[in-house]
């Protein structure tokens, strides 16, 4: 039986320059840093891959860069990698800063390929979008979407000017190498009890490179997926990429369903280590433009010999894809610094991180935060999964039940409920996903004392602390705060959320692409939620953002919404600059849709995750005025404060993309040492 190549179903592509190239892929820009290795410098690299046999290669390519301020400068490639008939070409970019903010324009071998980009000024902080699950699943139709969120962004992008773009995890969907290959797909295919007996063999590993090679080319290059039910072309993909530099972490989705969250003897085994090496080259060529020996070390740097200074690398290797835990630190402007942290290289199903590697991401953070001297009022910390989420641990114990055992047995021969079991180890399918959050049981004493590891740094720093996740396919904020305290009977105390270094808020941004999951299971989680207390002195819960739908009607569920979105975080001192909606310095706001204008009118036809068409489907909503919800305290809007935006897809069977935007502001920390630490102990936590 003949198998769909993901090399024969992408879009073709005409050379184009001079010399000519056949791009298939980029140009990818990614940012590196700024205040780094030189004072009053950006950094960052492009990066595009060529078809070198229709390309005209007799000279190095070229790329010319000029700015709005009168920078210019003219660039050859280096050539980092050459397989299969296509070269890896990136060029290193560093940029002077200027006191006022810059567009540059950039070509390659002239009209081959161009993009814009923007660099915020030297005492700015930057706009920033973040995005997550970047791909639809296996299962999905993609003709149930007939809009694109990155047409979404690039519109936003043309008066925001978004100066960098954090993508959470899951940027690629890989899942389809179980369906597009041949060897692999024999091993996916076979029992359970025959799987051990399958080597990992070279025409498995050939196979598998070039899976990952012409997957990422496709997806990456032209915005085009094929699955089963369907593909898709989103164009505006490509374009943001090539106009907004990017961070990214990864997760299990770009590597295969559930990487690092099986059992040991499945993630050990040949073909599951063998399958991580390979996803993690690609992951670290297309996402992070750097080649790395999936058997070992770095074979390439930016500067050859040593390693950027935006990495943070592990202590040791990790125990399946057999490399160092990368995770990213970045200062993102005058007032933001950027954590995105590796949860994925050194994962077991009983680990996330390794001790080590949590005390050298401290270490450098710390080391930047002092040496900022307070000019850093913000750290967005960026983690692939929830921390601050509705619990579900009671069914991660009725799924590890005895009492399961036989209709697990019985899904497993295909008897009964062919689909609850996966095809890696034969337990239930949903598992790997409770397993990989933090509250799993295996997790939740490391994310506890991540936690509180964090409150300290940020009371020792004065630094508000915001943590970006993605995952879910739902948009929502969880929070952490100081409980009210009750000295006497009659006297309650509210540390105010200015002074309060247990604010935390964990923003769900999730999916930008894939498919939302019914209201009825969002409504069920919801039901979860409660008030967890996590110390004595802090409480954690969700924020009530989403007191109507995107077509202005009323929510029961105002703390989940199951609708694609993205989200964008602009400084407010940035934000009044072109937004008429944003907060007046000293209002005081209060969490929820943002201006006091949000309404829409139109005739809504949505169609939510699994087809299921949306509740308020062909009801016609007009000038229905929202108020956020009124149990929420407003905060008040400082020049440093930053707007938080969850943007919510309006309308996916409208080819516009449109979202309406649901606000929170962040304001500053004014820590009161006064306040103390958290002296309580973790295995009397009731989280």
């Amino acid at each position: 039986m003949s198998t769909l190549t993901n090399e024969t179903s992408r879009p073709p592509v005409v050379p184009r320059g001079s010399p000519p190239l056949k791009i298939t892929c980029g140009p990818l820009l990614r940012y590196l840093g700024m205040r780094d290795k030189a004072p009053d410098v950006w950094r960052g690299t492009v990066m595009i891959c060529t078809e070198d046999e229709s390309s005209d290669l007799s000279s190095v390519p070229v790329l010319t860069i000029t700015s709005t301020n009168g920078f210019q400068n003219s660039l050859q490639a280096r050539n980092i990698l050459t397989e299969m008939g296509i070269s890896f070409w990136r060029w290193e970019l560093e940029i002077p800063m200027a006191p006022e903010e810059q567009k540059l324009h950039y070509q390659i071998n002239g009209e081959a390929a161009a993009a814009s980009f923007f660099v915020p000024a030297l005492d700015q902080s930057m706009n920033v979008v973040f995005h997550s699950c970047n791909g639809f699943s296996m299962g999905v139709d993609p003709s149930v979407f007939n809009g694109s969120l990155w047409s979404d962004v690039i519109r936003e992008h043309e008066r925001a000017h978004y100066h960098v773009m954090l993508g959470g995890g899951d940027q690629i969907y890989c899942d389809s190498v179980k369906q597009y290959t041949t060897h692999f797909k024999e091993w996916i295919e076979a029992s359970h009890g025959n799987k051990d007996k399958i080597t990992w063999t070279p025409e498995m590993r050939d196979e598998l490179h070039k899976f990952y090679l012409f997957h990422y080319m496709s997806w990456f290059g032209a915005g085009f997926w094929r699955g089963p039910k369907g593909s898709t072309k989103q164009t505006d993909l490509p374009l943001a990429f090539a106009s907004i530099p990017m961070i990214n972490i990864f997760d299990d989705h770009d590597i295969i369903d559930g990487f690092g969250s099986y059992p040991e003897h499945t993630m050990t085994g040949p073909v599951f280590g063998g399958i991580g090496r390979v996803a993690y080259k690609y992951y670290m060529l297309f996402q992070n433009q750097t080649l790395v020996d999936i058997e070992g070390g770095a074979r390439d740097n930016l500067t050859d010999e040593v390693e950027d200074p935006s990495w943070i690398l592990g202590a040791r290797k990790g125990p399946y894809i057999h490399n160092v835990s990368r995770s990213i630190y970045a200062r993102l402007g005058k007032g933001i610094a950027f954590l995105g942290l590796d949860c994925r290289t050194e994962r077991k199903i009983t680990q996330i991180m390794t001790p080590d590697s949590y005390r050298l991401n401290f270490q450098r953070i710390e080391k930047e935060l002092a040496a900022s001297k307070g000019e850093i009022k913000h750290l967005l910390l960026m983690i692939g999964v929830p921390m601050a989420y509705p619990r579900l641990v009671w069914l991660e114990r009725l799924l590890t039940s005895p009492l399961l055992a036989p209709v697990r047995f019985l899904s497993r021969r295909k008897i009964v409920a062919a689909g609850l079991v996966n095809e890696f180890d034969g337990r239930v399918e949903i598992l790997d996903d409770l397993d990989d959050h933090w509250c799993a049981q295996r997790h939740k004493k490391e994310r506890n004392a991540l936690v509180e590891r964090l409150f300290l740094l940020a009371q020792k720093y004065s630094v508000r602390i915001t943590i970006l996740s993605g995952d879910v396919h739902l948009a929502g904020i969880g929070r952490f705060f100081t409980k009210s305290l009750n000295p006497t009977k009659h006297h309650k105390v509210t540390v105010p959320v200015i002074n309060d270094h247990r604010n935390m808020l964990n923003v769900i941004s999730s999916a930008i692409v894939n498919t939302p999951p019914p209201d009825t299971m969002a409504d069920f989680l919801n039901k979860r939620n409660k008030v967890h207390h996590f110390d004595f002195k802090t409480d954690e819960n969700m924020v009530a953002i989403f007191p109507c739908d995107v077509d202005g009607s009323h929510r029961n569920n105002k703390r989940l919404l199951p609708r694609r979105n993205w989200c964008s975080i602009i400084e407010l001192d940035n934000l009044q600059k072109f937004d008429p909606k944003a907060a007046r310095i000293g209002e005081n706001r209060r969490p929820g849709p943002m201006g006091p204008d949000f309404h829409t009118t139109g005739d809504y036809t949505s169609h939510m995750g699994g087809g299921a068409k949306s509740p308020h489907a062909g009801k016609k909503v007009e000038h229905m005025t929202t108020k956020p919800v009124e149990d929420e305290l407003p905060i008040e809007a400082l020049p440093t404060s930053l707007s938080l935006a969850l943007r919510i897809e309006v309308d996916p069977s409208q080819p516009t993309g449109a979202t309406n935007p649901y606000e929170i502001l962040i304001p500053e920390l004014q820590a009161r040492p006064s306040s103390g630490g958290l002296t309580s102990k973790f295995s009397s936590s009731k989280a």
